[in-house]
């Protein structure tokens, strides 16, 4: 009967089963890469004169087994396929955001909203937070989407950079930030789970400012600290002097779940024009590709400038993809459609992982063997995993991500 099954329908093999008839690694050293509740740590142990160096370990696991998680949707993270921005100053846009199939929906504040219109934006946003405080999502809306707040920059570039309040407690840099973390310490709403994008961060510190902050202005109203904690922040990477500090992002993970790279203000701060294949942001996409997924945190590309061509959007998510990039920034929800399905795994992909999982299983050997004509071995067993565990959360987000008319 097994022979007759399509492949879609075939169960699929946990890799600690795949993997058994595998040699287990001779080395004594064991690489584990980190998740929401890593922690960096770089231990030098001298040993017959010798260095071994140790680094991001992750809580609660033990130090002989392997742990390579590819993605960080393995490390718990949500989808972040798609990034859109929505300008709120604009109610329409706001109604129409809400309905579209975006993973994270971003009330923008910053870059997209005149300065004469940002009283406005505000107003905006708090009147939707309360209404779907009080009354939820509407049918149709998605109610599946990371809610999402961009708020402004002002102040972290100049030398006064974190004043100290009257207390001498860190207080926002400027009134345009002040007023915009207020958002999240709304009588009644602040349980909402909200996101702050923060753009032009230079250093994971303007994190931890960012969250003591509206640490503070929640302490009034939540005085069992039920929700005051519960602060989710993704960083927008946009100078020369953040790439630079991308090394010691690590050790803050805890401040952070994602990362996005902003290609324009990148290149404005370097000087430099923005290539049609990308090559001379390759150095700064490339790392902080790499601090993400050493962390298990989702790394987010650059906006596609072109948004009405999908032929180039398609390619440049094809580039990110390839790069380790998990998600890319929208300005257009006609973006949207493409950027989930390329940064979704193919039917191709998935068929060809089910399929190698199951061989696995079969296989008497130890070690490698042939598979499709090519020699696969426990790299490509992870990956094969890998695939199908991001094909079935993406599947099971999918399913219940928009409210739908309740039948009486």
């Amino acid at each position: 009967m097994t022979s007759t099954m399509n492949r879609f329908s075939r169960p699929i093999a946990s890799l600690t089963a795949a993997i058994r008839h595998a040699h287990p690694p001779k080395a004594t050293r064991a690489y584990t890469s980190g998740g929401e509740n890593a922690k960096n740590s770089k231990k030098t142990q001298r040993s017959n004169g010798k260095v071994a160096m140790t680094q991001i370990r992750v809580d609660g696991q033990s130090d002989n087994k392997v742990k390579i998680k590819g993605h960080s949707l393995l490390h718990g993270q949500r989808p972040r396929r798609s990034f859109l921005y929505v300008p709120a100053h604009s109610q329409r846009f706001l109604e129409k955001a809400l309905k579209s199939a975006a993973d994270c929906i971003v009330l923008d504040l910053e870059d997209g909203v005149a300065p004469s219109q940002k009283a406005a934006a505000r107003e905006n946003i708090k009147h939707l937070l309360g209404r779907l405080a009080e009354e939820g999502y509407k049918t149709g809306e998605n109610k599946g989407a990371e809610l999402c707040i961009r708020v402004n920059h002002e102040g972290w570039l100049t030398q006064k950079r974190w004043a100290c309040g009257p207390g001498g407690e860190i207080a926002a840099p400027s009134k345009e930030l002040d007023q915009d973390l207020d958002l999240f310490a709304i009588p009644g709403t602040f349980k909402l789970p909200l996101t702050i994008v923060a753009p032009k961060i230079t250093t994971p510190y303007d994190l931890r400012n960012l969250r003591t902050v509206i640490i503070n202005k929640r302490k009034p109203l939540d005085t069992d600290f039920k929700f005051t904690n519960k602060i989710t922040l993704i960083p927008t990477i946009e100078t020369a002097a953040a790439v630079l500090n991308l090394p010691i992002f690590p050790a803050h993970v805890k401040y952070f779940s994602a990362m996005v790279f902003a290609s324009e203000d990148y290149c404005a701060s370097m000087g430099i024009p923005r290539t049609k294949d990308y090559s001379n942001m390759l150095f700064a996409r490339s790392n902080l590709v790499h601090v993400c997924k050493a962390v298990g945190v989702s790394p987010i590309d650059m906006v596609c400038q072109d948004f009405k061509d999908l032929e180039v959007l398609k390619r440049e998510c094809e580039e990110g993809v390839h790069l380790g990039f998990e998600g890319k920034q929208a300005i257009h929800p006609d973006q949207i459609e493409t950027i989930n399905k390329v940064f979704s795994p193919s039917a191709e992909q998935v068929e060809w992982a089910k399929a190698l999982l199951e061989a696995v299983e079969k296989n008497t050997t130890n070690g490698a063997f042939e598979f499709e004509g090519k020699m696969v071995d426990r790299p490509v067993f992870r990956q094969a995993e890998t695939i199908v565990t991001k094909h079935q959360l993406i599947e099971d987000f999918e399913k219940n991500r928009f409210v739908t008319e309740v039948a009486f």
